[in-house]
C-alpha cells in the first residue's frame, strides 16, 4: 500500500509547542518522602524484567498502582507482574517518574522515524492504562514537537504516522481518546487529499472503521472554515485535577 504523503503547500505551524518534559514529576508530588518510603518490585513483560520503584512515587502517579499496593485488594506484598507491558516502554514510564523527563527519547531517536512515532504511541497507551496523566500530557507534547519537525526533510520523521500506528491506536483506546483525535486531525489538515482516493487506501480504511467513520465530520468542519484543532494545542492534554 503506498504511504501517504503531505502537500507541499501546508504551512507548518509556528508555535513552539509545550512538551511537558522539562517540569519534574518528583515536583507534582509534594507528599511523596524518600526517606522512609518502601520499595516495590514491578516484574514487567513476559521475560519479567524488574523494576524497583518508590512506592509512594508510584502510587501518587497511577491510580491503578495505588490500588494495587495500598487498596483494599492488595495481596500482591510489595510485588506485581504486568506480563503484557512491554518492559522497553515501561522503562520510559519508570526513567519520567524520577527524571520528569523522557530523555532516553532524544533527538537521535527521532531520526529513526516510525519506530519513533510508534514509541510515543504505545507510551502514551500505556500511561492511560495506568491512569498517568501527566505523563500522558508530556508525551502528547512530544506527538506535537514531532508533527513540529515534519519539515525536516534530512530526517524520518517528515513521514507522517503510518497505517500501523493508526492501527495500533485504535485497538488500544476508547472512543473519545485525544490520540485518536491527534491522528485523525494529522490526516485531515496534513496528508495530501489525493491519497485518500487511492484504492488500497479505501481497502484499508474499511479494516479501521472507527478511524474512516471520524474522517467525514473533521473534513467538513475543515471545508466550512473552521481552523485546525492543533492551534489549541492545550485541547489535546489531560485535566490534572479530578
Amino acid at each position: 500500500m503506498e504511504a501517504p504523503t503531505e502537500p507541499s503547500n501546508v504551512n507548518v505551524n509556528s508555535r513552539v509547542p509545550d512538551t511537558g518534559t522539562t517540569t519534574s514529576s518528583l515536583m507534582q508530588y509534594d507528599n511523596v518522602y524518600f526517606g522512609d518510603n518502601p520499595m516495590v518490585q514491578l516484574k514487567v513483560g513476559a521475560k519479567e524484567k524488574i523494576f524497583y520503584v518508590h512506592q509512594g512515587l508510584i502510587c501518587e502517579s497511577s491510580p491503578f498502582f495505588r490500588a494495587a499496593f495500598t487498596g483494599g485488594f492488595k495481596e500482591n506484598s510489595g510485588s506485581i507482574t504486568l506480563e503484557e507491558d512491554d518492559p522497553v516502554i515501561f522503562g520510559h514510564i519508570v526513567q519520567w517518574l524520577y527524571r520528569g523527563k523522557l530523555e532516553t527519547l532524544s533527538k537521535v531517536e527521532v531520526d529513526t522515524g516510525f519506530d519513533y512515532w510508534m514509541t510515543l504511541f504505545q507510551l502514551y497507551v500505556l500511561a492511560d492504562k495506568y491512569g498517568i496523566r501527566l505523563l500522558k500530557n508530556a508525551v502528547m507534547g512530544l506527538l506535537f514537537q514531532t508533527h513540529d519537525r515534519r519539515k525536516e526533510k534530512n530526517t524520518e520523521t517528515h513521514k507522517p504516522p503510518q497505517q500501523s500506528c493508526i492501527t495500533y491506536v485504535y485497538e488500544n483506546t476508547a472512543p473519545g481518546s485525544q490520540l485518536r483525535r491527534f491522528l485523525v486531525t494529522y490526516y485531515v489538515w496534513h496528508i495530501d487529499l489525493g491519497w485518500f482516493s487511492l484504492s488500497s487506501t479505501i481497502e484499508w480504511l474499511e479494516t479501521i472503521p472507527a478511524f474512516g467513520a471520524e474522517l467525514p465530520q473533521a473534513f467538513a468542519s475543515r471545508a466550512m472554515g473552521a481552523s485546525s484543532p492543533f492551534n489549541d494545542r492545550s485541547s489535546f492534554n489531560e485535566s490534572i485535577r479530578d
